[in-house]
């Protein structure tokens, strides 16, 4: 009997601690060397709820590099001339913005650290990771030693 409920205990148990240790597992390197996360800019309104980001600069670094194995699936340009890239790693996809040079191409398989494109210096990358449709916070995931909360 008591084996029993053991067993049933863990059925029900399992299925709600797994999700969490896959998140907990999600371990990121830093996009640029020398990433530094600028003051948050202030919005003049909002448009609703955010989405969880981190925007990075680095005053020495132009190479943007992949946190995560992963497949790129897309690129494409933004209203401001830059680029974004998408690529994912099984349920995990992951948006950059703010490239000025792609040097990837849709489908190439890419390794952690892996060069995805340029940026001038001192301009700002957009980093935004998904579990599936689930925005995740990076900054949570994310291995960057000079990144501080401002």
């Amino acid at each position: 009997m008591k084996i029993q409920i053991c067993l049933l205990a863990l059925l029900f148990c399992l299925p709600i601690s797994l999700p969490a240790q896959k998140k907990d597992s999600l371990k990121l390197s830093c996009p640029l060397n020398e990433a530094v996360e600028p003051p948050a800019e202030k919005q003049a309104y909002s448009l609703g709820v955010e989405q969880p980001k981190i925007i990075l600069t680095s005053a020495s670094d132009t190479t943007v590099k992949a946190c995560i194995n992963g497949t790129v699936t897309n690129i494409m340009r933004d209203e401001d001339g830059k680029w974004e890239v998408m690529f994912n790693n099984k349920d995990y996809y992951f948006y950059y913005s703010g490239i000025t040079k792609v040097k990837v191409v849709k489908g190439q398989k890419l390794q952690g650290g892996d060069a995805i494109g340029i940026i001038k210096p001192g301009d700002k990358i957009e980093l935004m990771v998904y579990d599936f449709e689930t925005p995740l916070d990076p900054k949570k995931y994310l291995n960057c030693g000079k990144v501080s909360d401002q």
